[in-house]
């Protein structure tokens, strides 16, 4: 175990500590300085940064209080503070009583500040209590007892924190061991009680003792040594003053004890409230967070429905502007197909209007024809013949003549051998004006006028 140095201040003055390691004491820190000063007395060791000052107790370590401040350890200052003289310290003689000494830590307060008024009632109890004080004050008796004032001593601010007894003893510094406070505080008050009913049972031997005294004291008048009975006798008053003096200062601690046991379990009463509270705070907020954390997820879930909403309306927005652009596609196609079959029909207007003139002139050009051959052949012959014009069946539609028509005419011709090439000519030009007819949509045949080039192609001759 590494050992180092602990700076302590005593009395202004900066002191040095070697050999301490983490397992030193406060108590061992508190005799060893002690021992170097040559000084005996109570003393409190005390951990200051900045303003803020506490009592370290004396089986602490101060050097694992130290490691506790991290980078402020080095702003961290320890102070030796002397609290009041040990117990040795007190004057003892035949005529003063020495106070008996306390084994057992514990906070001795005057009578005086026992019972403040009602604003003071509290006795600033939240502060961290001490766990061993030098008594300061008591009961009027005490101060005579010890011979002289202790007013100074009275007048003294009470040092809350950890006190060491320190008392010289063959040059080696003696201190008390640290307990438990509820079981030193058991403890004291069962000492205090045994202590008190010893001093009962001695005050009533006293009495009779002193009874004793008053009876014998008529026979040792006629004795030489009555000086020395009275002597005797005022010894004994002193010392009977003396215990009943200690009996009233035991009588003034028990009384300590009571209401400080009093205070603490009004502390008591008051913590357990203060937790109650508390437990009813955090169950509202407990309740609090529940409905906070069920308002968040009903909100959540409204952002997500509103978010899928806000996405199914824009997917069906998408869509409906698909089927818009589908509908003006096909609304286009549409007008478009419209203007083709307008246009087709227009198309098909003319078509029949320029088939219906070429049977027109068709029709013409067969009449003439059939005029120019009966020409020829009356002519030729010089035969009289008298044509009748043909009569349609009922089968005579829009200008055009069906196979009997054709044959009426060439009928005229059968027996002529010599007009059988016309003949055949005339009936082909009719079959084409009848295919021509049946689809429409096909090139019409037209007749070339007589006298053209391509009549001697059909054979026709002039």
């Amino acid at each position: 175990m590494k050992a180092m140095e602990l700076k302590v201040w005593v009395d202004g003055v900066q002191r040095i500590v070697c050999g301490v390691t983490e397992f030193t004491t406060c108590q061992e820190v508190v005799i060893a300085l002690a021992q170097a000063i040559g000084r005996t007395g109570r003393y409190t060791l005390i951990e200051k940064w900045r303003d803020t000052e506490r009592h370290l107790a004396p089986h602490e370590n101060p050097v694992v209080s130290l490691n506790k401040w991290g980078q402020y350890a080095s702003d961290v200052q320890l102070i030796l503070q002397r609290t009041g003289p040990s117990v040795s310290e007190r004057p003892t003689s035949d005529g003063q009583a020495r106070v008996p000494e306390r084994g057992l830590y514990r906070q001795s307060l005057p009578l005086a500040k026992l019972r403040p008024s009602g604003a003071d009632r509290s006795l600033k109890r939240r502060e961290p209590k001490r766990k061993s004080l030098t008594f300061t004050g008591g009961a009027k008796g005490l101060r005579d007892i010890f011979g002289k004032s202790r007013d100074a001593e009275a007048k003294q601010p009470q040092q809350r924190g950890v006190s060491l007894n320190l008392r010289r003893v063959g040059g080696v510094g003696v201190a008390s061991a640290p307990g438990s406070p509820a079981r030193d505080l058991g403890r004291l008050v069962q000492l205090q009680r045994d202590k008190l009913q010893a001093l009962e049972s001695r005050l009533l031997g006293c009495e009779a003792e002193l009874r004793d005294w008053d009876e014998s004291v008529g026979e040792a008048n006629e004795g030489g040594n009555l000086e020395e009975e009275l002597l005797l006798l005022e010894q004994q008053v002193r010392r009977n003053d003396a215990e009943m003096e200690e009996e009233e200062f035991w009588q003034n601690e028990l009384q300590i004890e009571h209401d400080s046991e009093r205070q603490l379990r009004q502390q008591l009463a008051e913590l357990q409230g203060c937790v109650r509270e508390c437990e009813a705070k955090l169950s509202e907020y407990l309740s609090r967070i529940q409905s906070m954390e069920v308002g968040l997820e009903e909100e959540r879930l409204q952002q997500e429905a509103e978010l899928n909403q806000k996405d199914n309306e824009e997917e069906v927005q998408t869509q409906l502007e698909k089927v818009r652009a589908e509908l003006e596609t096909q609304s286009q196609h549409t007008a478009r197909l419209e203007s083709s079959c307008r246009a087709l029909e227009r198309s098909l207007g003319q078509s029949s209007k320029r088939l219906q003139e070429k049977e027109q002139e068709l029709e013409q050009l067969t009449k003439e024809l059939r005029q120019v051959n009966l020409q020829q052949f009356i002519q030729q012959t010089g035969t009289k013949v008298t044509v009748l014009p043909a009569q349609p069946t009922g089968e005579h539609c829009n200008g055009t003549y069906t196979h009997t028509h054709t044959h009426t005419h060439t009928q005229m011709y059968i027996d002529l051998p010599r007009h059988h090439h016309l003949v055949k000519c005339c009936h082909r030009i009719l079959t084409e004006v009848r295919y021509t007819q049946s689809c429409p949509h096909m090139c019409m045949y037209t007749v070339p006028p007589c006298g053209h080039p391509d009549n001697d192609r059909l054979g026709c001759k002039t």
